[in-house]
């Protein structure tokens, strides 16, 4: 994707380190920064690529997961538009000591400030490096609560939750779908959603389940 250094410059300027830049250092990331687009389903980011760098998403989502070596994917959180994601900078944030993967969850175009460029801002800014830190932190926090929501929260309820999440009452989401969301086999995922429809809180169709009573969904 041709992009101009007007619209690099526009979207570098909404991270919210860009005002204590300097000029020079403005104009360094301009020269580096990228945007790229992805389709819906393609890898963005994996431990056999090279370390990407600061992540802003501008358009669509990503998820980040971590695969078993059974292949299992472990989804650990979801990046919306306008959010920002570091641990595709493990090259650069050495307290990442885990391995992720980065899929684009819809469409989206994402900017990009590449590691290389990342690290040297890293090293000589207070601002940049108090930035990537915190972002850490709450990426961090993103993930402990999903693993506290594996552990201790019962199957039907995550199901439960991320049916009401997408708003509406048709949702159009596969079993395979659901059962990463929730971090799940499709098998286990299944066997729920029959129960919930024999209790008539929802209906099954192909490629999409209706929430005939979301307030018991709600309950749940």
């Amino acid at each position: 994707m041709s992009t101009s250094s007007s619209e690099i410059k526009k979207q570098l300027s909404a991270l919210p380190f860009w005002g204590a830049l300097t000029a020079r250092e403005q104009e360094t990331m301009c020269a580096c920064a990228q945007i790229r687009c992805y389709a819906k389903g393609e890898l963005i980011y994996s431990k056999e690529q090279e370390c990407l760098g600061l992540i802003r998403v501008l358009s669509g989502a990503i998820r980040t997961f971590m695969l078993s070596d059974e292949g299992r994917e472990v989804r650990l959180y979801r990046v919306d538009k306008n959010d920002t994601d570091v641990l595709s900078a493990s090259c650069v944030m050495n307290q990442i000591t885990f391995e992720t993967q980065m899929v684009a969850d819809e469409n989206c175009t994402l900017l990009i400030v590449p590691a290389v460029c990342l690290k040297t801002f890293k090293e000589n800014n207070l601002h940049v490096r108090c930035f990537l830190f915190e972002k850490l932190g709450e990426r961090f926090s993103d993930v402990m609560l999903n693993m506290q929501a594996i552990l201790f929260t019962r199957l039907d309820r995550r199901i439960a939750e991320a049916l009401l999440s997408r708003g509406g009452t048709t949702v159009r989401v596969t079993h395979e779908q659901l059962a990463g969301e929730v971090n799940s086999t499709r098998e286990a995922v299944s066997r729920i959603l029959k129960d919930m429809e024999r209790q008539s809180l929802i209906r099954l169709g192909r490629g999409q389940i209706t929430l005939i009573d979301p307030e018991a969904l709600r309950r749940l």
